[in-house]
């Protein structure tokens, strides 16, 4: 019972943080909690936290560490539809749609497509006669979502100590763990999150 409180206090701390606009503490207690919800492999809380960390990130004007963590969140997503799909066809969908939007926000435009396509290609075996156009209009929403939140994110490169020991701490738990998708290069860390100087290919798969 302590452990499942205390798992619940760190998302409910992040989203308190958040809300007070403390995107500081709220990014530290967001990759806690991703890395938590990570060693008990629940995929979708793990995705959802690291999401919101990656937000936080951009609100505090560092987009290079947001877009990773975004992209990691897509990957997440993605490997959730992947394993899933024999047991949920609805949720194997519902992650693809996630991870379409997380591609686009972490700026891998290309990995979208794919997943864009597996998607429409899901949705026609699951309801040939409206699942795809159903499908579409969430991709189109999701697409909209993305570029809305990329038009209004800062760049004053803020990020502190602590929030960089998360990240790396979260991206090598991911390297390590047994179920992720090893054609992922998760060793490729953030190398200058705290001046923003990090360059597009240091986060490149």
């Amino acid at each position: 019972m302590d452990r499942i409180t205390d798992e619940d206090n760190l998302w409910l701390n992040a989203v308190k943080m958040e809300d007070q606009g403390n995107f500081f503490e709220a990014s530290v207690y967001y990759l806690k909690d991703a890395s938590g919800c990570l060693k008990q492999n629940t995929l979708v809380k793990t995705a959802l936290s690291c999401s919101c960390a990656a937000s936080c990130l951009a609100n505090l004007g560092n987009p290079v560490a947001a877009r990773q963590l975004y992209l990691e969140a897509a990957r997440i997503y993605e490997e959730n539809a992947d394993s899933i799909i024999g047991e949920s066809i609805r949720e194997s969908l519902w992650s693809l749609q996630e991870a379409y939007e997380y591609y686009l926000l972490g700026g891998y435009d290309d990995k979208a497509q794919k997943v864009y396509d597996k998607s429409l290609f899901l949705a026609r075996k699951v309801n040939p006669f409206s699942g795809e156009d159903e499908i579409m209009r969430n991709l189109r929403m999701k697409k909209k979502q993305a570029d809305d939140t990329m038009n209004v994110t800062r760049t004053n490169a803020q990020i502190s100590a602590e929030i960089d020991e998360e990240i790396q701490r979260f991206m090598l738990q991911r390297k390590s763990n047994p179920n992720t998708d090893k054609g992922t290069d998760h060793t490729v860390l953030l190398k200058s999150t705290k001046g923003g100087k990090t360059s597009e290919e240091s986060i490149a798969s």
